[in-house]
């Protein structure tokens, strides 16, 4: 007899391009109590927060009555901006620190990305050989991560970090391509093989970390769908279009840029340029090919390439419809 879940009640933080549309898909499953929190007035959220969930106005430097607000939630699960000047450690400590106090059982970080952490590929010791260097494009997350281990083995709070394939949302960001041109601009050719995961997935898996709490607590989960490379996503561009012009593809050296990147990051530039630059290797480069996915660990299923090709032809035919890559 399976046990019930322990998780009934959730605070949920941000409703960014990806965080909108989980929470809807979470929201729709009916299994939890959820409470939207923002910084701003609960008028700009409606649009973007399902009907019937409550959305609370916080103040994250108001420590007391962040507490007030996050008591009697059984985890906060935050959808945050990542990049430049986004904050994203700042805020999501003011977050740990008030859920600590307030006694929320479990903390979801803003993760939903390819492996900023450094587990995948990585030896028992957690050594390389395919981990990312410390780097400013991703130190905000592994802030993140490293205070809530500590936190988490003082035994104050538990918590899940998820990482998806690449969801193909901002693919143009790091191999920018061009419908209407029909051209593809990609890292090494774009031969690599990358894992691609689906917002259906994403959610199945916060979902069932979730409900598989507490045996799941304290550690950080991989899953995909499967693996493509940029090489065919552009050849499914071309085999979908009414046109039979094959696209121009041409090439950058990954390597290159990032080494560009962490120059100017260390002369203290750091934009959204950098941002992209960095992690063009994490993203397309083939550090998102996970070696052990967690899926069924999790109760989804195997990731396979029928499954990686179907994620695929999906956001293929959404970018179609609007005319641009989204």
């Amino acid at each position: 007899m399976a046990s019930k879940s322990v998780i009934k009640s959730i605070v949920w933080y941000g409703v960014s391009r990806l965080g909108s549309q989980i929470l809807s898909r979470v929201a729709a499953t009916n299994k939890y109590n959820i409470t939207f929190i923002g910084l701003k007035d609960p008028s700009v959220y409606k649009s973007k927060v399902p009907e019937g969930i409550p959305i609370v106005r916080v103040d994250l430097k108001d420590h007391k009555r962040l507490v007030k607000t996050l008591t009697g939630a059984d985890a906060v699960v935050v959808f945050t901006q990542f990049g430049p000047g986004s904050d994203l450690d700042i805020i999501q400590i003011a977050l740990i620190n008030a859920a600590i106090e307030a006694k929320v059982k479990l903390f979801v970080p803003s993760e939903w990305a390819p492996d900023t952490a450094g587990g995948n590929g990585a030896t028992l010791e957690r050594i390389g050989p395919n981990t990312l260097p410390p780097t400013p494009a991703i130190a905000a997350k592994r802030v993140v991560h490293n205070y809530l281990m500590c936190r988490s083995a003082e035994g104050k709070i538990d918590f899940v970090s998820l990482h998806v394939g690449n969801l193909l949302l901002n693919i143009s960001s790091f191999a920018p391509m061009d419908l209407k041109k029909r051209t593809a601009f990609l890292g090494d050719g774009g031969h690599g093989l990358i894992s691609v995961s689906s917002l259906d997935t994403l959610t199945k898996g916060l979902d069932s970390l979730l409900t598989r709490y507490p045996k799941v607590k304290n550690s950080f989960f991989y899953i995909c769908d499967g693996e493509t490379t940029l090489q065919r996503i552009v050849k499914s561009f071309e085999e979908a279009s009414e046109s039979r012009d094959p696209w121009e593809i041409t090439s950058f050296s990954i390597a290159e840029k990032k080494r560009m990147a962490d120059e100017n990051m260390r002369n203290g530039t750091f934009t959204w340029k950098e941002f992209a630059e960095v992690l063009t290797i994490p993203f397309t480069g083939g550090l998102t090919v996970w070696q052990n996915p967690d899926n069924e660990r999790l109760g989804l299923e195997p990731p396979s390439d029928e499954r990686a090709q179907k994620t695929v032809g999906e956001f293929v035919q959404r970018s179609l419809a609007r005319g641009y890559i989204i």
